[in-house]
């Protein structure tokens, strides 16, 4: 048995609010729609209308734009420190020049420029009286701030007045990521918003160009008075730096070069060549002590070159090659070789008497190099006391010369700052120009009157669904028909006619059902989950659960049967079975509706494609699953008869046919059967035996007469289930 409630947690005669309440789905919104479409159309109509009327009244206004180009503000007046920054692009800096365009300021500019405190359009108090004008200045006149009548102060309020109503009709809007900015301003009369908007960009430039002009203005005298102190303390600093060289005598060969300097620089490289030629003279004499001192005089001569001791020694060298051939002539006591050697002694005396001589004149030259170091020395030491000084003379000299070079440096940036301010053509060149100028519109821009009127329809549309949804919910509806048919409600139980009995002594009536005598009845509790016949079926499937068997037996088993062959007893009976089922299903049981009767229109009114059947799987063709067919708005199974036996009584009344439903019951929670018309055989109270309840549905008229009771009395004597009576009207 599936995990539904089981039969017994539905108590007999329990109030309807007991049982869960339907959520509201889109059939019920359907429903609504289709019930109330004369309100719902009525609603739009009035909408339409409306709007129209609103749409006609509304007056024609007219829009001029014109647009602006805004560049990056250059400084012409400065470098370092501006006066006007440069004017970046980004969406901050944009916003900001939107604000300037919608400024009071700017606002006023136009406002004086055209005169509109003049225009009625713009100065409300020049507007003719009406009922709202006076009782706006009924209202004003309460207001303590204007109480003072003087006519500045009433002037300056219709001024300010007229720019308030002129930024209303101002709009502006940046194009993109570029950085033009579109102005907008609407008016009654086309030339005049073009003039408007027109006259608004040219302000606009203009106030760029006079911006400009005034800052230009006061850094020319800014930088003019500073040139003037600048002047001043040049020529002081300059005069203090005169006065200080000529008080310490610091004289410059050219600027950075001092005297003294060059004099240090001149002493220093005679002092290196002083040293240089008493070391080389110093050298010489004491190679020439040494020569002396050993005996080879006659080498001096390769120290230094002195003609004479080169020429002696030339001789020297003949006299010695000539006593050698003499002596190996002549022999050592000959008259030649003694002539020979006293020349050679005579050459030596000479010889030795000239380096003699040569050594002292280097002694001298060396005492001269050393006397000549010594004056070089003593005047660099003077010079560099001197340069000592000066140099410390020269600390303060040059921080007077920074000084005055600073102000010099800064003297002659201002001079050409001050040239440049003076420069009016690039000073007077805005940053933003009109890239085109307001049109006179051709077409009005408003009122939309088209789209007023077509937003209209849907929300009217709207509108009127939401008033039904409203009414929905407050009250009941009143009958309407479905598809021609009344909608099915449970009636309330009426007066007994004439003619016949009080009491009622047959079978239990159950509920009375409107009878709708069509198999589309059976979708109500689908697309109508919240009318009353679905909360009837809904009753009765309780009703039917409670007289059931005992839920350890599994599901509960209900019969359906007509009373009397009419013209839509059979749709009318039909009808109702599928709506039991659809109802069960929707109260979460598993449901399976067992189609018996020879019409079939439970087969037909449920919209199910049935192959096979009760027949089929009776004799084994198929089996119970393969014959199964499911409700295609739901989770109700159909069990039908597409093919009846000529003996459809036996195959009935068989223990297959038994088994079969004692098989549903053990996988279903609640099974309907169509038995068909009660009289037309034994067919429906053979299969009334096997069910747990057994609904006769009767109509009203019928009630006492005898076609129920011979109903009643054949499913009686066949021993069928307990039995009730629906009543339809």
């Amino acid at each position: 048995m599936s995990p539904y409630r089981p039969l017994a947690a539905y108590v007999p005669g329990a109030p309807p609010h007991t049982a869960p309440q339907p959520a509201f789905q889109l059939a019920d919104l359907v429903r609504v729609i289709h019930a109330r479409r004369i309100l719902i159309l009525k609603v739009a109509a009035a909408t339409v209308l409306l709007a129209i009327l609103v749409a006609l009244v509304l007056p024609t206004t007219w829009s001029g734009s014109a647009e602006v180009m805004l560049d990056q503000r250059h400084n012409n007046v400065t470098e370092l420190s501006t006066v006007l920054s440069q004017l970046p692009n980004d969406p901050a800096t944009l916003q900001n020049q939107i604000q300037i365009l919608t400024s009071r300021e700017l606002a006023g500019r136009v406002v004086d420029k055209l005169h509109l405190t003049g225009d009625p359009e713009f100065n409300p108090t020049l507007v003719q009286p009406g009922l709202r004008a006076f009782l706006g200045q009924m209202v004003s006149m309460l207001d303590p701030r204007n109480w003072p009548g003087e006519d500045a102060v009433s002037a300056a309020r219709q001024r300010d007045r007229t720019i308030d109503t002129f930024l209303k009709h101002v709009s502006t809007s940046a194009e993109g990521l570029s950085t033009a900015v579109t102005i907008t301003v609407t008016s009654k009369s086309p030339d005049k918003a073009a003039l408007l908007a027109n006259t608004l960009a040219d302000a606009y430039v203009q106030a760029q160009v006079a911006t400009k002009v005034k800052a230009t203005a006061a850094t020319t005298g800014w930088l003019t008075q500073r040139l003037q102190d600048l002047a001043h303390q040049l020529q002081q600093q300059e005069e203090a730096v005169q006065r200080y060289k000529a008080l310490h005598g610091l004289t410059d060969s050219s600027p950075g070069n001092s005297l003294v300097d060059q004099q240090l620089v001149g002493i220093n490289a005679q002092i290196v060549q002083a040293r240089s030629d008493l070391a080389e003279k110093r050298a010489i004499k004491d190679r020439i002590d040494q020569l002396t001192a050993a005996g080879n005089g006659a080498d001096i001569g390769q120290i230094i070159s002195s003609p004479l001791i080169v020429q002696l020694r030339t001789q020297q060298a003949q006299l010695l090659r000539d006593e050698g051939l003499a002596a190996n002539k002549y022999g050592p006591l000959h008259p030649r070789m003694q002539a020979i050697q006293a020349q050679r002694r005579d050459l030596e005396l000479k010889i030795g008497q000239e380096v003699s001589r040569l050594a002292a004149s280097a002694a001298s030259d060396e005492m001269v190099a050393r006397a000549h170091l010594a004056s070089l020395e003593s005047s660099l030491g003077s010079t560099e006391r001197t340069a000592t000084d000066q140099n410390m003379a020269r600390v303060q000299l040059q921080a007077l010369e920074s000084n005055a070079a600073s102000t010099r440096t800064m003297y002659e940036a201002f001079v050409q700052r001050l040239r440049q301010s003076q420069n009016a053509d690039e000073v007077q060149t805005p940053e933003s120009s009109i890239i085109s100028a307001a049109a006179v519109p051709n077409k009005p821009s408003g009122p939309k009157r088209t789209l007023i009127v077509g937003a209209s329809l849907p929300l009217g549309l709207l509108l009127g669904l939401m008033c039904a949804l409203l009414m929905e919910k407050l009250g009941p509806l009143m009958p309407v028909k479905v598809n021609g048919a009344p909608r099915a409600a449970i009636m309330r139980p009426s007066k007994p006619r004439a003619g016949t009995p009080a009491v009622w002594t047959g079978p239990p009536i159950l509920g009375e059902i409107d009878d709708t005598a069509r198999l589309a009845a059976a979708d109500y509790v689908i697309d109508y989950p919240a009318s009353r016949y679905s909360r009837a079926l809904s009753a009765l499937v309780r009703q039917l659960e409670s007289r059931g068997a005992d839920p350890a037996l599994g599901a509960a088993v209900v019969a359906l049967a007509s009373v009397s062959v009419g013209a839509d007893a059979g749709e009318n009976r039909a009808a109702i079975a599928a709506g039991l089922a659809r109802t069960a299903s929707k109260m979460g049981k598993k449901t399976v509706i067992v189609d018996c009767a020879p019409q079939g229109l439970v087969t037909r009114a449920i919209g199910a494609p049935v192959k096979n059947g009760v027949y089929e799987v009776l004799t084994g063709k198929v089996k119970l699953n393969q014959a199964l067919a499911r409700d295609p708005r739901g989770e109700v199974y159909l069990l039908g008869t597409p093919r009846r036996p000529p003996n459809a009584p036996t195959m009935f009344s068989s223990r297959q046919m038994a088994q079969l439903v004692s098989t549903l019951r053990g996988s279903a929670d609640f099974i309907v059967i169509d038995c068909g018309i009660a009289a037309a055989g034994p067919e429906a109270a053979l299969l009334a035996r096997l069910a747990d309840a057994t609904v006769l549905v009767a109509r009203r008229p019928m009630l006492h007469a005898p076609p129920v009771a011979n109903a009643a009395k054949i499913l009686e004597s066949a021993r069928a289930a307990p039995i009730g009576i629906v009543v339809t009207r």
